[in-house]
């Protein structure tokens, strides 16, 4: 007999897989610009499938922005616990930023500044979500700066200012990246950023 606690799992991962979906409609087209049936066509679910899922279209934003985030924020995690000097992990982490700021994924850029400028301003729940990923970010990049001082790769300096400088400057490249930045002139700031950490 099958474990009925189990019966809903299959629409959960259909959730997910839309909520991913309807990332790439947003990314693309941005809040506004994505309509009901861009959506629709993005997610491969019909009008009243996607309202039965999220409720509405706000609703599956967050959807969308809570996948996003959570996948950036573990890429920079994995690369701030590797093993090793840890100075490097940052560097390691400033790099990938740099790097997903040229190109096509550079003009594309980057989901949580696109959805931040649009609609943090008027739009508290995007505002505090988008805020708390910016926060959680700063903590990995202060974590890590602690262990660098206690392992004597960065002087001591005051590790949340720091961190929030990391933020900053990872965003700005993200924003910079819309612009067709070249990658020498991405990983020149990286450098220079990396001097910062001394």
């Amino acid at each position: 007999m099958a474990n009925p606690a189990g019966a809903g799992r299959p629409r959960e991962f259909e959730v997910s897989d839309a909520a991913r979906d309807a990332m790439n409609v947003f990314w693309d087209r941005g809040y506004e610009g994505a309509s009901l049936p861009d959506l629709i066509a993005g997610t491969g679910l019909s009008r009243g499938s996607l309202y039965k899922a999220f409720g509405d279209k706000k609703a599956l934003l967050l959807a969308a922005l809570d996948l996003y985030m959570a996948d950036g924020l573990k890429a920079t995690a994995d690369i701030l616990s590797q093993p090793g000097p840890v100075k490097q992990a940052i560097r390691d982490s400033l790099l990938r930023y740099a790097r997903l700021s040229v190109g096509e994924a550079g003009r594309r850029g980057c989901l949580v500044v696109a959805m931040t400028t649009e609609l943090a301003a008027h739009d508290a729940e995007v505002a505090e979500r988008t805020g708390r990923m910016f926060r959680r970010l700063q903590q990995l990049y202060a974590g890590a700066i602690v262990r660098a001082q206690a392992s004597g790769e960065i002087a001591e300096q005051d590790e949340q200012v720091l961190a929030r400088l990391l933020v900053c400057q990872v965003q700005g490249m993200r924003v910079l990246g819309k612009t067709s930045v070249p990658e020498s002139d991405m990983l020149a700031l990286v450098d220079r950023t990396m001097r910062i950490l001394e």
